[in-house]
């Protein structure tokens, strides 16, 4: 009797630690860290400072951007009004949705995944941004459920925005594998109880080894 209890404890300590979610970043995942790419980009074209464009990018009012507080118009006029004279603030903008480049070696990843696990997009994003991306690539047909932080006025790494995923995903904390490149982003998530892994893009097989280890049933590749 002793080693039968024994061994139900074990296969219940094995059920709670199955994976049920996996959740993905877009931009630095799915996508090229787009801010980056865009800031490249506009200073190899036009001669624009990297570090000016990545202040447009990183501020406040793109923040409020992303936490669908402020509209695109809006900031984009700001962008202008902030921005040296000769540069362009639509230009910047074109190159920034351009700077989100599929990386196909995740999208063929989260396919072989798609059938076994319920599949979330997690991001700090901005609509017209995603809904370019779609067009672009056609990609959130792939996943189950998408939590941005324009429809929920949350941003990473806001605890309430992990508990709004939590809640999509449906399962337990540690039932969720959640993949992101910036561990400031997975750090409360990763207080909850939920698994993460950061990738860095061109090391998939480093992700899928993580992902393996963890549990998580891959097809051969």
């Amino acid at each position: 009797m002793e080693q039968s209890h024994g061994h139900s404890k074990v296969t219940a300590q094995h059920q709670k630690e199955v994976v049920r979610a996996i959740v993905v970043d877009l931009g630095g995942v799915l996508f090229a860290e787009g801010s980056s790419e865009a800031a490249d980009v506009l200073s190899r074209r036009y001669g624009y400072d990297k570090n000016v464009v990545l202040g447009v990018f990183r501020s406040p009012e793109s923040i409020a951007l992303r936490k669908g507080l402020l509209s695109d118009e809006e900031f984009w006029t700001y962008a202008q009004s902030s921005l040296p004279e000769h540069y362009d603030a639509r230009t910047i903008q074109q190159a920034w949705y351009d700077g989100y480049l599929l990386d196909e070696d995740v999208l063929e990843l989260i396919r072989q995944l798609k059938s076994r696990y319920t599949l979330l997009v997690f991001s700090g994003n901005i609509k017209s941004r995603v809904d370019y991306l779609d067009g672009k690539y056609d990609f959130r047909k792939h996943f189950d459920y998408e939590i941005y932080s324009f429809d929920h006025g949350l941003n990473k790494p806001d605890r309430a925005f992990v508990d709004v995923m939590l809640e999509k995903a449906g399962c337990r904390p540690n039932e969720v594998v959640y993949i992101d490149d910036q561990i400031s982003a997975t750090a409360p998530a990763q207080a909850l109880g939920v698994k993460t892994i950061i990738y860095r893009r061109g090391e998939i097989r480093k992700l899928r080894a993580s992902l393996s280890r963890l549990g998580v049933k891959l097809h051969s590749h």
